[in-house]
């Protein structure tokens, strides 16, 4: 009996994913760039505008004013090239000089799906390097919209003594994120 050959996936062991919007010929396509274990600060807030109403010190009316994205910081990662260090170029290209490289953009749209193991399978979990809209078997899905690279540490303290893994740390400051809805969809051909 012959086994089957299974693609290499150094992903699998990452529970989010993230994709980055990939300029090139033709449209513009999202493809998982890394495998992280931590995303934080994927949080919203939103202050208040209080107002009171004239002779009446009891009683004041708030009502939602100013929208507040936190920065996403995702940590403990595996980069599957070099998208990360080639963007976080630009931004300090742009910072330094003012112009933005066509080819490079500043702001960028940043995916980062969910994966739960138990939800999927091995055969649900797509290749890497395959454009992320083919496969929809995720849990969640999460839009970062104009986003860009405030802090990127490609590797964790370098110490030949120490048996630290070298995982990548980015932080994102953006304009907003949106939650996508799930659709359900047939397991792809293995």
């Amino acid at each position: 009996m012959q086994a089957e050959a299974q693609p290499r996936n150094p992903l699998r062991t990452y529970q989010f994913r993230i994709a980055v919007v990939s300029l090139g010929k033709g449209a513009p396509t999202h493809k998982y760039v890394a495998g992280v274990k931590s995303v934080q600060g994927l949080r919203v807030q939103v202050g208040a505008w209080e107002t009171w109403e004239g002779g009446n010190n009891r009683h004041r009316y708030a009502n939602p004013n100013k929208v507040i994205w936190e920065p996403v910081t995702l940590e403990q990662g595996l980069a599957l090239d070099d998208t990360f260090e080639r963007w976080a170029e630009a931004v300090i290209d742009y910072s330094t000089s003012g112009v933005v490289d066509p080819a490079e953009p500043v702001k960028r749209e940043v995916t980062i799906d969910v994966w739960d193991e138990n939800l999927h399978g091995n055969g649900m979990q797509p290749p890497p390097m395959e454009p992320i809209e083919t496969y929809r078997p995720r849990f969640r899905r999460y839009r970062l919209k104009n986003a860009w690279i405030s802090k990127y540490q490609p590797l964790a303290k370098l110490d030949s003594l120490s048996s630290e893994v070298a995982l990548l740390s980015v932080e994102l400051v953006h304009e907003g994120w949106v939650k996508e809805p799930v659709k359900e969809t047939k397991k792809p051909p293995i």
